[in-house]
Parts: structure tokens; C-alpha cells; sequence
């Protein structure tokens, strides 16, 4: 449950109960239709539960709107991003302390400009010029916010891979591993190394991250291609709890790990 009154969330739960109101639907019937609590459908219509894709699908087919509510849902957003970033810009903003997994970059809270915009050049190639830039531009603002706060504690578990991978070039790499070694040494982020000698571990399955905030549940960011799916099911965010906990178990220590990234850094420092 994630109570935001300036959330998409928010908004979203607004329109459907104006919605269902019009169609003359209570909510006991819609939510029996669409296969969840009154109390799931309530907490959804406050602003208190982000929906899955699935079960707005399910509420336009029940209250015959055409598809206009999973429209609202991917474009609704305060600043032109899609809904689920502008949810994950929100937790972002609340949260105390946020658990993150990465298997192929450095999140995008550590992204450096050039490390940023490599990646989304290469990660989105049918995307213009003024989309790459904004991208960029929003990402570097998380960050910005990121290292200016006190909060939230990033703790990350990264695939060595990510280290030795070169993206864009030698200087980006070098500039990227620099500004995550600061923001270690800073203390606004904690960073386990997998080892690429580990044959296997469960953060194969894709990148996550759980986010943590003083009023509220936990709940799961998980990334894909083309959107984020935030998650807040208590059992499933309990399901990413322990799988963070084994990749930590599989990761090297934080000391190890720091010692690894000024290792990298200074071979990146000898090639130039």
C-alpha cells in the first residue's frame, strides 16, 4: 500500500470510481467481476494500491470503457513519463532505504551523463534525439536528488559484469566507476559485487529493487524493456526480500567490492 496524495496512483483510483459510479456498478460487483476483495478494489479506488496491468485490463472490460482506463494508466503521469516512472520517481522521493539488484548496468540513480545516454542510445535505438535527451534529463535529476539527500540508503548488488563491461568508452567507465566510488566512500550507498566466477544466482531472473518508506509497506520496483511494474503484494514483496538476501549471501563484502571497483578503476587510469 503506498498512500501518496500527489501519486498517479492517486489520480488513477479518482477516475475509476467516476467511472464505475457512471456505469452504475457497485464496487462489490466490479471487484467480483474482476476476481479481487472489495477491500483490494477500495484500495485501489483511495490511491492506495498501484493495479496491475492485468486487472485494469479486467476493470475496462467490466465497466465497457474501451480500454480508456489502461490508456490512463500507462500515460498518466505529472510531467509527460509514463505512469509507472512517475510512481517510481514518488517512492523514490519517500523512501528511507531501497534494496537494488543489477545484472547489466549501474542503476540509474549512479548513472553518470554519459554513461546515461550511451546506455539509452544503445538499449532504445528507435528513440529520437528529444526523447534520448529527456530520458537523460530525468535520470540525471534522480540522481542529482539522489547524492544531494541523506535519504534514501541505496544498498546495490551488482554483477561484476558491470565492472568489466565497457560502455561507450574507456573515459566513460572511467567517470562512471569514479562517481559510484565517491558516492561509496560518501556513505550515500553500499555497494556488493557478484563475482563473475559464480556460476549461477538468482538475480539472473532481472533487475529489482525494494523500496522501504516510514508509513508504508514495502513494495518492488521490477524493471523491463518497456516499463516498470511496481509490486505490493505482501507475499510477493516478501518472495524479493529473500531473493536479495541470497544475492547479498553469493555477493562479495562491501569492503571486497569497494576494493574491486578502485582496482578497475585504477587499470581504466593506466590505459588513458
Amino acid at each position: 500500500m503506498v498512500k501518496n496524495s500527489n501519486g498517479v496512483a492517486l489520480k488513477f483510483g479518482r477516475t475509476l470510481h467516476q467511472t464505475r459510479r457512471l456505469a452504475g456498478m457497485t464496487q462489490e460487483r466490479l471487484a467480483r467481476e474482476v476476481g479481487v476483495s472489495s477491500s483490494h478494489l477500495s484500495n485501489i479506488e483511495c490511491g492506495h494500491r498501484f493495479p496491475p496491468p492485468y486487472l485494469v485490463v479486467s476493470m475496462d472490460q467490466a465497466l465497457e470503457t474501451g480500454g480508456r482506463l489502461l490508456r490512463l494508466w500507462e500515460q498518466l503521469s505529472d510531467s509527460g513519463r509514463p505512469a509507472w516512472l512517475t510512481a517510481l520517481a514518488d517512492l523514490e522521493r519517500e523512501a528511507t532505504t531501497i534494496l537494488d539488484c543489477q545484472t547489466t548496468l549501474f542503476p540509474g540513480l549512479l548513472q553518470t551523463e554519459e554513461y546515461a545516454q550511451t546506455v539509452l542510445k544503445a538499449s532504445v535505438p528507435w528513440a529520437s534525439g528529444d526523447q534520448i535527451v529527456k530520458g537523460v534529463e530525468s535520470r540525471l535529476e534522480r540522481g542529482r536528488r539522489f547524492a544531494d539527500s541523506e535519504s534514501p540508503r541505496l544498498w546495490t548488488v551488482l554483477d561484476e559484469m558491470i565492472v568489466k563491461r565497457c560502455i561507450g568508452s574507456p573515459e566513460i567507465m572511467r567517470n562512471q566507476i569514479a562517481w559510484v566510488v565517491e558516492l561509496v566512500e560518501r556513505g550515500r550507498v553500499t555497494v556488493q559485487i557478484i563475482p563473475m566466477a559464480t556460476p549461477n544466482h538468482p538475480g539472473l531472473s532481472g533487475p529489482f529493487r525494494v523500496i522501504s518508506a516510514p508509513a508504508n509497506p514495502d513494495v518492488v520496483y521490477a524493471e523491463s524493456l518497456h516499463s516498470g511494474q511496481i509490486i505490493d503484494e505482501p507475499t510477493h514483496v516478501a518472495n524479493y526480500r529473500l531473493l536479495y538476501g541470497v544475492l547479498q549471501a553469493v555477493a562479495l563484502s562491501p569492503s571486497q567490492s569497494l576494493s574491486l571497483l578502485r582496482k578497475e578503476l585504477e587499470g581504466l587510469q593506466d590505459d588513458s
